[in-house]
């Protein structure tokens, strides 16, 4: 699986769960500071932030969704 193709899905995951403007805001923020990081790596972190804060939200994620 690519960069893009990891990204893609967990941004469709985001987007499933209700975080996905969050992850695309704070992203953006990030990048505006320090517009030579690398974009993949910030896209990964921002995304388990979020998630870990959905899982936190919805009891360790006990819902239909998928785990990732």
């Amino acid at each position: 699986m690519t960069n893009e193709e990891r990204i893609e899905e967990r941004l469709m995951h985001a987007h499933e769960r209700g975080y996905y403007h969050k992850v695309m805001t704070k992203v953006k923020e990030l990048i505006k500071i320090n517009p030579k990081a690398n974009q993949y790596e910030l896209y990964e972190t921002v995304c388990d932030e979020y998630k870990q804060e959905w899982l936190n939200e919805n009891e360790n994620g006990t819902t239909e969704h998928t785990p990732n």
